[in-house]
């Protein structure tokens, strides 16, 4: 049975590991948001008359997108192309953007750096897109050229430096700093202080974004004087290892009553039930990824705490009801969030052509406009953000949700639980209310 559901668990790809972990619960910073950047950046009007250029016809809209269909990557991204094919579909078929209609080109660049960037070569000189769409752990790879270009990006920010460094790049709710290892919030530390978590186990695998996780908790731990106590931290775990009885061995040995991972969620699995099986209970456990109905009968995921982006599913925020009903009408619908994150990165690709104009959109507008928008929910996906204020620092709340009893249940009433503070080298910012309001 046991085997049967690990395998269940690569079918479904449920595999965001520690880069998407980094840009979500624990977050990232730079001094960029709200510095006033774009203070004196003011609209651009569409032209009149129309171009009809880089990429924009009379009827057409020529959009692109690379995230990684083959390779290791594949299971934790390419379900995203459902999820943007299908918000691409419901806006042609309803006219949204006015007489024009877009059509999508999507490259493999196979989650490699190298490829990362013939793929954008490609989409830009030899397809002509007007912009791209792009959820894919190598977008740092492009994103230079892509900005030179003057290329309009929206996707999954993924704790890439790009997105904060960048103005053309825009994640769908969030932004990230120039430097995302030097900065982050107090999030996953002041979470668990709600837990009455007292000991705690960090474990993750030996990649540097892993270790920079862990390494992350651990000093805002030590910086906000928490009372909880780091009792065990390794990331000397294999990639792709999967016998833990070692590793919960040795968190049963500290009496560790908390535990948060900087791995993949084939390996979060193992490690549960590794634990299950030595009858260690904890009274917290947060994995980075795995957001999906089907995983809730795992062995040792129930009550487990989930770090999310967005309202949670089971609230049915507005853009997740428009969601399902898409992908229901196009036969693809399961309860995960890799497709949702597809569709909400399409679904900010198209707010920054209405941004730009539907008369005559351009690339400039797109940027410039887009980024003066504030408000942004994707229609009612997360609480309101202000795309100026956010480029380039961490996003300072996430939603949680825990599995109980075979179902996942919002915590917090379904509320963003935000951070209390800011950790820049040894120095803890307090946040305001009015920042923590920010997102």
């Amino acid at each position: 049975m046991v085997i049967r559901r690990v395998a269940l668990v690569l079918a479904v790809a449920l595999t965001v590991g520690p880069a998407g972990l980094l840009g979500g619960t624990a977050g990232a910073a730079s001094s960029g948001g709200g510095s006033g950047q774009f203070s004196n950046l003011k609209p651009v009007k569409a032209p009149n008359p129309c171009p009809n250029s880089d990429g924009v016809s009379s009827t057409d809209i020529k959009v692109g997108a690379i995230l990684p269909e083959t390779g290791p990557d594949a299971p934790s991204f390419a379900a995203s192309e459902d999820g943007m094919r299908a918000r691409i579909d419901m806006a042609n078929a309803t006219g949204e953007l006015g007489k024009r209609k877009i059509s999508l080109t999507v490259v493999d660049d196979i989650g490699d750096p190298a490829r990362n960037v013939t793929a954008a070569q490609q989409l830009v000189e030899q397809d002509g897109v007007f912009g791209i769409i792009e959820n894919s752990l190598s977008a740092d790879a492009s994103a230079k050229y892509l900005n030179q270009q003057g290329i309009p990006v929206a996707g999954w920010h993924l704790g890439l430096a790009s997105f904060g460094k960048y103005p053309n790049m825009f994640g769908w709710r969030n932004s990230q700093p120039p430097n995302p290892a030097t900065t982050f919030t107090t999030n996953t530390a002041d979470f668990l202080k709600t837990k009455g978590v007292t000991k705690l186990a960090l474990v993750g695998v030996n990649t540097s974004n892993s270790a920079t996780f862990v390494d992350q908790i651990a000093k805002s731990i030590k910086l906000t004087k928490s009372p909880i106590k780091v009792v065990y931290q390794t990331a000397d775990v294999a990639v792709g290892q999967q016998d833990f009885t070692a590793e919960a061995q040795k968190i049963k040995d500290t009496g560790a009553d908390a535990l948060v991972t900087g791995m993949d969620f084939l390996q979060n699995v193992a490690l549960s039930a590794a634990l299950v099986q030595d009858n260690h209970k904890l009274k917290a456990t947060v994995y980075p990824g795995g957001y999906d109905s089907r995983v809730t009968s795992l062995p040792g995921i129930n009550g487990v705490y989930f770090g999310l982006e967005v309202i949670p599913f089971e609230s049915n925020p507005p853009a997740y009801v428009t969601y399902k009903a898409q992908m229901q009408k196009e036969g693809k619908y399961y309860q995960g969030e890799i497709p949702y994150i597809g569709w909400l990165s399409a679904d900010t690709f198209i707010e920054g052509l209405k941004a730009a104009g539907l008369s005559c959109p351009t690339r400039k507008g797109f940027v410039t406009n887009l980024r003066l928008e504030k408000g942004w929910t994707a229609h009612g996906a997360f609480a309101p953000i202000d795309f100026s204020n956010i480029f380039g620092r961490p996003f300072y709340c996430v939603y949680y949700v825990q599995v109980q009893n075979g179902v996942f249940v919002p915590q917090f009433n379904s509320k963003p639980f935000c951070a209390t503070g800011v950790i820049n080298g040894n120095k803890i910012t307090k946040l305001t209310a009015a920042q923590q309001a920010e997102g």
